[in-house]
Formats: C-alpha cells, structure tokens, sequence
C-alpha cells in the first residue's frame, strides 16, 4: 500500500502529527522544526501559499493558480474547441470585462447553479487555456472581493474582442457613461449632514 502526503496535506496535520510522522519516516527523535498552520500568513487566493519545510524555512509547492492575459492568438486558439454555450458567455466578458454571476446564474441565464457554472463554463475555458498557453497554474478568471462578479484582465478582454471580431468600445460612450454615473451622486458634501 502506498500513501502519498503533498506538502499541502503536512501542513494541514497538526504539528505533533507532524513531527510524529517526520520521526516515524526518518527514524530519528531529534527535533525538526514544523511550521504549524497558525503559524502561517493568511493570504488570497491567487497568492502562492507557503508551507513547511524540513529545515525550517517556507517553501513553495506547486504554485497556486494565477490570472493570466493572453494575446489575441491565444483567444483564437482557445476559443476554436470552445463550446457554442461558453462562447457565447466569453462574449459577455469581452464586452464587458466583469460579469455579474446573477447574470449568469438562475432561472433563464445559462447556467442553472453556481456549480453548473463552475463545472460547464469556467473550468472547461480554465482548462482549454491551460492547454493552449501550456502552464498548468494559469486561470482567465478571477472574482470580485465581493465574489459578486466575474472578471478577466481588460488585456484578456480585448485579446476576445479581436477573436470574436467585437468591435473596440467607442470610449466617448465609455466617458459618457462614467459621468452620467457621477450625476446621480449628491453634487455637494453639504447635501448631507457630516456632524
């Protein structure tokens, strides 16, 4: 029987199951220094994580999944072994750089769940990118602090557009719509009481 422990599995495991293990496979009771879970830095979830090593510095496993941009070759050649559906959910995201997931989530969207979302759409075009740019630790996608919405690079975006044959957006309109959005708020602090 075989049993395979990562170092993100160690880690997990208490520091005396640590150490219990450690003297177990290296036949030794000397003391090897562990870097317990608490110990370690919380971080996001785009960031490499540090884990325990043997000689009591962190290193770093497998690199954690990280947003990349591609280039316009790159969309052309992902997008040729796309499904119609995650396609057509791209375009979405080549407009609009970030797409809320009420959007794409629920009755009449095209996605019925937040798995069938992650399983259908963002996991299979995750998966064709990984293939075409040959990195195994890239993903196009990223959430929102909110985690409310979907976003790629605005590189990403426009590497889409030029794929999908989606004309750049005329940034006077862009501009139009920023102020427009600044005509709703308040024009003076002094609209509201500040004491």
């Amino acid at each position: 029987m075989d049993l395979v422990i990562s170092q993100g599995d160690f880690q997990r495991l208490s520091p005396t199951t640590q150490q219990e293990l450690l003297t177990l496979l290296m036949g030794t009771e000397n003391s090897v220094p562990i870097v317990s879970r608490h110990d370690a830095v919380e971080v996001g979830p785009l960031d490499e994580i540090p884990l325990a090593s043997y000689d009591g510095e962190p290193s770093y496993a497998a690199p954690a999944k990280r947003v990349i941009g591609i280039s316009a070759d790159q969309a052309s050649e992902m997008l040729s072994n796309l499904a119609d559906k995650s396609q057509q959910t791209l375009r979405l995201f080549a407009v609009a750089e970030r797409v809320g997931i009420d959007e794409l989530v629920g009755d009449e969207r095209p996605y019925r769940d937040m798995n069938d979302l992650k399983r259908s759409f963002v996991g299979a075009v995750n998966r064709r990118l990984r293939t075409v740019v040959g990195n195994r630790s890239v993903v196009l996608f990223s959430s929102d602090r909110d985690r409310r919405r979907i976003r790629i690079l605005p590189h990403s975006a426009a590497a889409l557009r030029q794929a999908m044959g989606i004309p750049e957006p005329d940034m006077g309109e862009v501009f139009e719509e920023i102020e427009q959005g600044f005509d709703e708020l308040p024009e003076a602090a002094s609209d509201y009481d500040l004491e």
